[in-house]
């Protein structure tokens, strides 16, 4: 009797230490929470991660990590993270505002807009609350509804910058220009140093070839000396506008040779600047700023196109043909890049 309950002791230790062995090996060590806390390699998140193991309430680590998978492009954690901080306090408008932007991340506009449309219902006033409802309202060209926040914050706050902006904004959408650039202008004079106003007012007044849209460029470079929509935009109205007695056209080459040389790996700029000595007859400085646009874009069809135009004209026959081969094997809009190469028999 005594041989046979020895007998299962020994048995029943078997079975533990085979079941321990068997958990310890199923066991993911990278693995801090089920949900999405994995260890990443990228040593910040995961030293957030482990703190968080640790502290696992603290809602500031875990907003530092919702941000932080943002910013590693981790969309789907990001959200994972907002929802898990909302779900702890569905009153805080600040957890409510992350998991919007996090729904918005990943291409979910009718969730981000209702949590926003939540929060409001308990913090109508909050300002920060009506500009973001505001601003995804806009982004999914829901203007009216857009257009009704952006009124509420400028009735609680009249001279609210961020409103005016945001107004008229959604009134350039819906094509009220004129009281679009009313309060562009109005947020302006109430920040001086609002380069996103300044930049819209260059572009509407761009449009309408109005000179002033230069001083608004300038403006916004005064904020940033660098800033390539500044540049550009300044470089694409001399561009549109010059003729050869208005004084514009060596402004035009000004403008260009600032936008690349400090942007130079934005092939657009390089492009631009090349169809103007396309227009210029200009073939050899064509060719070679779409040689340039190229190497810094190796998919960019119309370049190789126009490259080809320009070898072509130079009489570099085998050069173009060259380069209307690229444009067809790289986004060849409008075929032509294959009529270039049936009109030279190839």
């Amino acid at each position: 009797m005594m041989t046979r309950k020895i007998v299962i002791v020994v048995s029943l230790f078997i079975c533990w230490m085979f079941l321990s062995s068997c958990e310890q090996t199923t066991e993911k060590p990278n693995e801090l929470e089920p949900e999405y806390g994995k260890l990443t390699g990228i040593p910040a998140l995961d030293a957030l991660s482990k703190d968080i193991k640790a502290n696992p309430d603290n809602m500031a680590l875990r907003v530092v990590r919702c941000e932080a998978y943002s910013a590693e492009g981790m969309l789907k954690e990001a959200e994972a993270e907002a929802r898990f901080i909302y779900e702890k306090d569905k009153t805080n408008w600040k957890a409510a505002r992350l998991l919007a932007w996090t729904y918005l991340d990943n291409n979910k506009s009718k969730p981000a807009i209702k949590v926003l449309e939540q929060a409001l219902e308990i913090h109508p006033d909050t300002i920060m609350l009506l500009l973001v409802h505001s601003e995804m309202n806009l982004l999914v060209k829901h203007y009216d509804e857009a257009l009704i926040s952006s009124e509420k914050v400028l009735k609680l706050s009249p001279l609210n910058v961020e409103g005016l902006f945001m107004r008229g904004q959604i009134l350039k959408y819906m094509g009220d220009t004129l009281n679009a650039i009313g309060n562009f202008q109005t947020a302006v004079e109430q920040d001086a140093d609002h380069i996103d106003a300044y930049m819209q007012l260059g572009n509407v007044f761009s449009a309408k070839k109005e000179k002033i849209s230069i001083q608004y460029y300038n403006n916004a470079l005064r904020i940033d000396s660098t800033s390539y929509e500044a540049l550009k935009g300044k470089a694409a109205f001399y561009h549109q506008n010059y003729t050869k007695d208005n004084g514009y056209l060596e402004k035009t080459k000004e403008a260009y040779e600032r936008l690349i040389y400090h942007h130079p790996q934005e092939a657009n700029g390089s492009y631009d600047y090349g169809l103007f000595f396309m227009e210029e007859e200009d073939y050899e400085q064509a060719a070679h700023f779409m040689d340039v646009a190229t190497q810094y874009d190796p998919t960019f069809g119309d370049a190789y196109y126009y490259k080809g135009l320009a070898l072509e004209k130079l009489g570099q026959m085998e050069a173009a043909i060259t380069a209307y081969k690229n444009a067809v094997n790289n986004n060849n809009r409008f075929k032509r890049g294959e009529e270039a190469l049936e009109r030279l028999g190839k």
